[in-house]
C-alpha cells in the first residue's frame, strides 16, 4: 500500500507538468477535467497516507503510545529540576527497586549519562542519595509512581533494555516550556491527560497542513500529507505516539509559510522555537543573514523584512533561553546539556543522515561502511572541506535568484551540507518539499517533488530489499537498520540538494539582465 501510494503521487505530480505542456492543445473543459482528476488523486492519496502514518490502527506494540520515547521526554521534562541530564536512569533504577525491581538487564548494565559509558547497576544502587537528595518527598513519590506506570506498560524485555539507551536530549528551553506548561500539570497515569499530551504532535501536524494550504493551496498541502505519511525516514515510531517531537520541523515549515504571506515577525518566532527545540535549524538563518548582508553591501540599504525575521528569531531564542536559566537556577543546566549532547554525538551513529555520512564512508566488498571517526565531533578532513566548499559557495551565490519564501526553504541545503542528524530528524525534509511542490506545472518543480517522494520509496527498498514479482530471485537483500540504508538515503537526499542548487542557479540566471539579453541576442 505505502509503495503504491508513493508511485501514484509521483505520477500525479508529473502529470501537472505534462498537462501544463499540453494545455495549449486542450480545450478549457478538458483542462478542468484533468485538473479535477489530478487533485482528486492527490486528495485521496493524502487520506490514505494518514491511515498509513497511523499504521491502519495496527500499532507495532499494540498501542499508539510510544512508551519508550514518552518515558524519556515526559519524565525528562517534568523532573528536569531534579534530574538534569545525567540522573534520569539512576533515579529510574532506584524507583524500580522500590517498586519491586523489575529491571533485569542481560548484562547487568545501565548507562551512566554523565559519561555515556555502560556500568553495573549495582554501583548505582550503592549510592541512592546521589539521586534522591534533589527530590522533595512528594516529588519523589510522584516520580516513583510515574516510573511504576511506565514499567507496567513496557514488556519486561523492553523495560530491561530501556536504561542502556542515551537518555533525554531535549534542550533546557524545551524542558522549561514543556515542563512548566504541560508535563508538570498533566499526569501520564490519567488517560484523558495522557491523550491530551499524545495529541500535541497530531494537532501540530494538522495545523501545519492547514497553514500550508493557506499559504500555497490545497494541492501542496495534499503533497505534504502524502510525503509525511509515506516517506521511509518518517515511518518509524520515534515521531509517533510521542511528546511534541515534530515541533522543530513544523516550526520551520510554518516559518516558510509565514514568509510566503509576508509575516516575517511570525516567521522569526516560529524559527526561533525550532532552534530552541533542536538547535540545528539555526542553519536556516544563514540565508537571511547572507541576503541581509548582500542588500547592505551591494544595494546600500537594509532589507527590513529579513531584519524583522532575524530580530524576532533572536528575541525568541534569547528570551526563552534566559527564562529557562531563571527556572533552573543559572547556566549550569545548559552546560550539562551541551556536554551530554557532545558525548552522545561524539562517536556518530549508523543512523545519521547528511553529507558527511556520504563523504566519510568507506567500502568493504562493495558495501558502504561507517568509519569510527564519522562522529559529529570528528575533525573535517581537507578533502571533506573541499567537497563542501564546492557545493556551499555556489549555493550561497545563487540565493539572489530566489523568492523570499523559496530562499528560507533553501536553507535546508546548508542543513544537509553542514550538519549530521539522526534519520528521524529528517522530518525537516518537509521544508525543501515546499521549495518544489508549489510549482508542479514547471518541470523542475515537478521533478524535484517526484524525486523527493521517490527517496521515501527507495528507503523501504534499502531497508527490506527488493524481490522479483514471483519471489523467484532476490534483486537486493536490504540492510535493515544498518549503515548502508542511511548511507544511500543520504546520497538521495544529496541529489535533492543538488536539484535545489540547480533550480536556484536557473532562477539567478533568469533574473540577471545581462544573461537574459545574451540569451535573446541583445
Amino acid at each position: 500500500m505505502t509503495r503504491a501510494l508513493i508511485w501514484v503521487a509521483i505520477l500525479a505530480c508529473l502529470g501537472y507538468a505534462v498537462l501544463a505542456r499540453l494545455a495549449p492543445r486542450l480545450s478549457a473543459r478538458a483542462r478542468r477535467v484533468a485538473h479535477t482528476i489530478l487533485i482528486a488523486v492527490l486528495g485521496g492519496s493524502a487520506l490514505l497516507s494518514v491511515a498509513v502514518y497511523l499504521d491502519f490502527g495496527l500499532f507495532r506494540y499494540g498501542t499508539y503510545l510510544n512508551e519508550w520515547d514518552f518515558y524519556h521526554y515526559y519524565l525528562g521534562s517534568k523532573y528536569a529540576p531534579e534530574l538534569g541530564y545525567t540522573k534520569l536512569y539512576g533515579a529510574t533504577l532506584l524507583a524500580d527497586a522500590e517498586a519491586g525491581a523489575r529491571y533485569h538487564n542481560p548484562q547487568g548494565a545501565i548507562r551512566d549519562l554523565a559519561t555515556a559509558e555502560l556500568g553495573p547497576t549495582a554501583a548505582v544502587l550503592r549510592e541512592p542519595q546521589r539521586y534522591r537528595n534533589a527530590f522533595s518527598p512528594q516529588r519523589w513519590s510522584d516520580f516513583v509512581a510515574d516510573v511504576t506506570w511506565f514499567r507496567q506498560q513496557l514488556p519486561p524485555a523492553r523495560w530491561s533494555l530501556l536504561l542502556v539507551d542515551h537518555g533525554y536530549n531535549g534542550t533546557p528551553a524545551w524542558s522549561f516550556v514543556l515542563g512548566d506548561l504541560v508535563t508538570r500539570h498533566l499526569s501520564v497515569r490519567a488517560p484523558l491527560e495522557r491523550w491530551l499530551m499524545l495529541l500535541l504532535d497530531p494537532a501540530l501536524l494538522l495545523t501545519s497542513v492547514l497553514v500550508v494550504a493557506w499559504a500555497f493551496g490545497w494541492r501542496t498541502a495534499f503533497v505534504l500529507v502524502i510525503f509525511v505519511g509515506t516517506h521511509y525516514l518518517m515511518s518509524w515510531g520515534h515521531l509517533k505516539g510521542a511528546l511534541l517531537r515534530t515541533d522543530f520541523a513544523m516550526g520551520t515549515v510554518l516559518a516558510v509559510c509565514a514568509v510566503k504571506k509576508h509575516h516575517f515577525v511570525l516567521a522569526g518566532v516560529c524559527l526561533g522555537w525550532a532552534i530552541l527545540s533542536r538547535v540545528f535549524p539555526v542553519l536556516f538563518l544563514l540565508v537571511p543573514v547572507v541576503l541581509l548582508a548582500r542588500h547592505g553591501l551591494c544595494d546600500r540599504r537594509l532589507h527590513r523584512p529579513w531584519l524583522a525575521l532575524l530580530a524576532a528569531c533572536v528575541a525568541t531564542v534569547v528570551l526563552v533561553g534566559l527564562a529557562s536559566c531563571l527556572r533552573f537556577g543559572g547556566w549550569a543546566i545548559w552546560r550539562e546539556w551541551a556536554e551530554k549532547i557532545s558525548l552522545h554525538y561524539a562517536g556518530g551513529s549508523d543512523w545519521d543522515v547528511g553529507l558527511r555520512t556520504v563523504l566519510a564512508a568507506g567500502f568493504s566488498a562493495g558495501v558502504p561502511t561507517r568509519h569510527a571517526h564519522l562522529g559529529a565531533a570528528a575533525a573535517w578532513s581537507p578533502a571533506m572541506l573541499a567537497a563542501v566548499a564546492l557545493l556551499l559557495l555556489p549555493a550561497l551565490y545563487f540565493l539572489r535568484g530566489l523568492a523570499e519564501h523559496e530562499a528560507l526553504a533553501y536553507g535546508f541545503v546548508f542543513v544537509f551540507l553542514l550538519s549530521v542528524a539522526t534519520y528521524y530528524y529528517y522530518l525537516v525534509l518537509c521544508v525543501p518539499l515546499l521549495f518544489f511542490a508549489p510549482e508542479l506545472e514547471q518541470p523542475q518543480g515537478a521533478l524535484g517533488t517526484a524525486f523527493m517522494l521517490f527517496t521515501g520509496f527507495a528507503g523501504y527498498v534499502f531497508f527490506s530489499g527488493w524481490r522479483s514479482w514471483a519471489g523467484a530471485w532476490v534483486i537486493l537483500r536490504g540492510w535493515h537498520q544498518t549503515f548502508p540504508t542511511y548511507y544511500y538515503s543520504s546520497c538521495l537526499v544529496g541529489i535533492t540538494v543538488v536539484q535545489m542548487i540547480a533550480l536556484a542557479a536557473s532562477r539567478a540566471r533568469a533574473r540577471n539582465p545581462r544573461a537574459v539579453a545574451a540569451a535573446h541576442g541583445g
